[in-house]
């Protein structure tokens, strides 16, 4: 028999990772690295912690934002190991093909260093160093705290701009495309691809009105539910911080959704299932930092590290 790792003998309580865009390869990679734990759908363990059953050793697998490609590749390495995973879906996304305003701003993000933009509303000078940076900052505050009116005139002037000025095309500039519906239908066959619900616009919770809010988690839910043929149990939170889910969005969430996950860190077992903490990973990672961070955060001795919310500009 085996020796247990480090990892196994501090028997850490279940988790649930979150994924966004990362190669099959290094997916499979860091899910393997996980020795001795096993795989189960979210279903599964969200129902444990709630029932007050054990999940030690559990842990389920989560992937964000409906990225085509991303489907794809980690769709059939999760069928390929033979691993229950989950894909969130804004639906509006998947409906318009249209990119969301942070996948524009990260396609802009390379073009910008050492260059003037004048645009009608400001001037961005960004050959000083860090005045990217601060750009970056700037707008993940705004689309985590605000309304799409609120930092959307200002991307989309910059990527007429950066088009105009820079010599690129609008086609070089577009995110990748969403996974397309048919495809979402078919993979649903399998028992081991799950569909929920990442709300229809992806804008912070917090930035949407109470009726705003409801539709978001009512129309989502219903899309995923007509193409999935599956009820839509879950919900995923977007951004993922507390200053983008707010306050009165977890009480509204408890109306449509069995849980609903965030992009804090810990363990399932004695969180509100509406604001479930996840271990967020991603393609520069490397295996010993994924069994620390799982070991600090999932096990005892996570009580001696003070509590820090997870950032979306750290992947």
């Amino acid at each position: 028999m085996p020796r247990a790792s480090w990892l196994e003998q501090m028997a850490p309580r279940g988790f649930i990772l979150c994924f966004h865009e990362i190669s099959p390869r290094r997916f499979s990679e860091l899910i393997g690295s996980l020795r001795g734990f096993r795989a189960v759908h979210l279903n599964e363990l969200t129902a444990r912690a709630r029932a007050g059953k054990s999940t030690a050793g559990l842990f389920a697998i989560t992937v964000d934002d409906g990225v085509g490609d991303n489907v794809r590749g980690l769709s059939a390495a999760l069928v390929s190991h033979g691993w229950p995973g989950t894909f969130y879906l804004p639906t509006g996304y998947l409906d318009s093909g249209m990119g969301m305003p942070f996948q524009w701003f990260f396609k802009l993000r390379p073009l910008l260093p050492g260059k003037v933009f004048r645009l009608k509303s400001e001037v961005l000078d960004f050959r000083s160093r860090g005045a990217v940076a601060r750009l970056s900052e700037r707008l993940e505050t705004l689309w985590r705290t605000q309304p799409l009116d609120a930092y959307w005139p200002l991307i989309t002037e910059l990527v007429d701009t950066v088009e105009r000025d820079c010599t690129v095309s609008r086609k070089a500039l577009e995110p990748p495309a969403p996974i397309s519906w048919p495809e979402v239908s078919a993979l649903s066959r399998s028992e081991l691809i799950r569909f929920e619900s990442h709300g229809v616009t992806h804008i912070a919770v917090s930035a949407l009105k109470e009726d705003e809010l409801d539709r978001e988690m009512q129309r989502s839910r219903e899309r995923i539910e007509q193409h999935t043929g599956r009820p839509c149990r879950h919900f995923c939170y977007p951004f993922g911080s507390a200053e983008a889910i707010g306050s009165h969005a977890p009480r509204a969430v408890r109306r449509f959704y069995d849980s609903a996950v965030t992009l804090s860190m810990g363990p399932v077992d004695d969180a509100d299932p509406w604001l479930l903490p996840r271990i967020p990973l991603y393609e520069k990672n490397s295996r010993l930092f994924v069994g620390l961070k799982i070991a600090l955060k999932c096990t005892p001795v996570r009580t001696v590290f003070p509590y820090r919310s997870y950032r979306f500009a750290e992947n």
